[in-house]
């Protein structure tokens, strides 16, 4: 039987989320398809803006997704569907930067992806959506993302980048909201001066400061801001 989705706003995204977690947990792949569909691009944007580099981006995203659905179970629904898949990859990506050099996947996902079924299956047929790709930041932006400490990459990832609100991204990180506040701010100065050390004009300040009354980031959670946007709050 197909899956009909109707898509109407971000309340019924989450009860979508829930209803294909419940219906994947009895072996639909199908569910499984559509969950990998809806949270992909944000998901590889994530790994790709803390990694920096699109292969180990895409290898992260995969292995944190194949993680996901074999451990739908010890999902609760206390968070969001997106903020527990999200502290997956953030947990991926740092178990990576902490290798410090290419070693080789968990040997359990190595299998199932040289004869993919269920979980890896979906995952690997879905692989054009996380092909390594450009992600459309200026180059001395880039840079200066990556040079930042990754706590403060991680959070201005998180908010300014892919959207996410302060209150979600504190529970992917694992930190107090006002932790992600004053990371955000910092990185956003340091992420400036990087910029005008590059040679860049920077427009003034607006004065906005690093949150605002709803407790959201002022950007748009469609997974992927335009450079210029980012420009202009540093």
């Amino acid at each position: 039987m197909s899956l009909r989705v109707i898509e109407r706003g971000p309340d019924d995204e989450i009860d979508l989320d829930a209803l294909f977690v419940e219906r994947a947990r009895k072996g639909d792949e199908q569910a499984l398809t559509e969950l990998y569909r809806r949270h992909q691009h944000r998901a590889y944007n994530l790994a790709l803006r803390t990694l920096g580099d699109s292969w180990d981006a895409a290898d992260v995203t995969q292995e944190a997704f194949i993680k996901a659905f074999r451990n739908l179970d010890s999902f609760k629904g206390e968070a969001r569907f997106s903020t527990w898949l999200h502290r997956i990859v953030v947990n991926a990506a740092y178990d990576h930067l902490r290798r410090h050099k290419a070693e080789p996947m968990d040997s359990e996902i190595l299998d199932e992806l040289s004869g993919p079924s269920g979980a890896a299956a979906v995952v690997a047929s879905g692989r054009q959506g996380i092909d390594p790709a450009l992600d459309g930041l200026s180059a001395p932006l880039r840079r200066a993302l990556m040079s930042l400490n990754e706590g403060f990459r991680f959070a201005v990832v998180l908010c300014d980048l892919l959207g996410f609100p302060y209150g979600d991204a504190a529970e992917i990180l694992g930190v107090q909201e006002g932790t992600i506040k004053s990371r955000i701010l910092r990185a956003r100065e340091a992420l400036a001066a990087a910029l005008v050390e590059a040679g860049y004009e920077l427009p003034v300040s607006r004065g906005d400061g690093a949150t605002n009354q709803s407790g959201r980031n002022p950007l748009g959670p469609d997974g992927v801001t335009p450079a210029r946007v980012i420009e202009e709050e540093v």
